[in-house]
Parts: C-alpha cells; structure tokens; sequence
C-alpha cells in the first residue's frame, strides 16, 4: 500500500482530509500536516522528515501538496532527494486524493499517472445555457 502525506499553508491539509474522511473514511498509513503561520520550514521539514520515516517503512510514499513552489513542496522535493520511493505532487485537490485514496495498491508509477489525470479531470466549469 502507497503511504501518503498531505501538507500545505494553513489548515489546508487538515480541512481537505476531513472532506476526504467524510466521503471515503479514515485513511491508514496516512499523515497530514499542516505548515501554519509562524512555523519554520526547518519544523516543517522535521514533521516531514518524521512522517517519511514511519509510512516509508510500509513502501512507497506520495507526498501530495498544494502549491508548486511553495514551503511544503519545497521541502518535501528536499526530502525526496534523500530516499528512493517518494514522489511529491503539488496542486492537490479533493479529486486528486479521493481518487488517490482508492487506488493504493497500484504500482507507484501508474498510481501517480492516475492520481494527476484525476486533478485535471476534476476541475470542471458549469456554463449556463441561456
């Protein structure tokens, strides 16, 4: 089973996992972490650090965050160099991880292929017809 980390700015990981429990439930070798307001990036990439330790122990890990570019992704591309087996994905979104929460037990390159094709399927706009 793939291990996944979810972090982001604020209480982004923390509000997007909720959604997720509500829809598909609680999630085992699952860790979320928020990057809050006043935390280091040294902090944040220690929680990191602690949360690839426990979940790489169980296989591949996907750490999926929110913005490219920023603190939780910069850090989590850091720590990937480190280990082999982890992936990080920035822009997540609620079908990216619902999709993702289901699809664990694909080989790790097909379930990041699947996972990111989900992102971009899920953005949708309703036009109005008039």
């Amino acid at each position: 089973m793939i291990g996944i980390i979810l972090c982001g700015h604020g209480h982004f990981a923390t509000g997007l996992y909720s959604s997720i429990k509500l829809i598909a439930g609680e999630q085992e070798n699952f860790d979320v972490i928020d990057y809050e307001e006043g935390m280091s990036s040294e902090a944040l990439s220690e929680k990191l650090y602690h949360a690839i330790q426990k979940l790489h122990m169980v296989g591949d890990v996907v750490i999926l965050t929110d913005i490219a570019g920023g603190t939780p992704f910069n850090e989590s591309a850091k720590l990937s160099m480190e280990k082999e087996n982890i992936n990080v994905i920035s822009g997540v979104n609620a079908p990216l991880l619902l999709d993702g929460c289901f699809k664990r037990d694909l080989p790790i390159n097909q379930f990041v292929e699947e996972i990111v094709n989900s992102s971009k399927e899920g953005v949708k706009m309703f036009k109005r017809i008039s």
